[in-house]
């Protein structure tokens, strides 16, 4: 080697390293246009993901909200069922009641016509009695004139 080739040489060097150097910042833009249209798509899909929970959010608000009404409804079933409950039970002890009350009817209605019956019997036994006693009346006085020794 001499004196004369290494200028050359030098030049050929550098332009060799002036090529790896170029391709090397070549390949770091790409690297850094491949990370920023990473960085891009991740932005993109953070901001669709921000959306999507969102959304998400809201319809778990809405389903919230539903199955507060539904468990409403569903504690109203309840109360409903119970007062029906209390209501057949009611109507269960009315039956029995006017069942009751039918048979006190009928036992008063047998009790007055009873009443009624000896109140008759007690009446002609005071006309009887009545009658009774004007005989007795009757026969004493018929007796009295006897004893006086009158006669009829």
């Amino acid at each position: 080697m001499s004196l004369d080739e290494l200028p050359g040489q030098f030049e050929a060097f550098v332009e060799r390293a002036r090529t790896a150097l170029d391709r090397e910042i070549a390949a770091g833009k790409n690297l850094v246009a491949a990370s920023n249209a990473e960085k891009s798509a991740a932005q993109n899909a953070l901001v669709n993901l921000q959306a999507q929970c969102k959304a998400a959010q809201d319809q778990l608000a809405a389903v919230t909200a539903d199955l507060k009404r539904l468990s409403d409804l569903v504690g109203a079933h309840h109360e409903i069922a119970a007062a029906k409950k209390a209501v057949q039970k009611l109507t269960t002890e009315k039956a029995a009641l006017e069942t009751s009350i039918a048979a006190l009817a009928k036992q008063r209605t047998e009790a007055e016509a009873k009443l009624v019956s000896l109140g008759n019997e007690a009446q002609r036994m005071i006309n009887i009695r009545v009658e009774g006693e004007t005989v007795m009346a009757n026969l004493r006085a018929q007796l009295a004139q006897v004893q006086l020794g009158q006669r009829p």
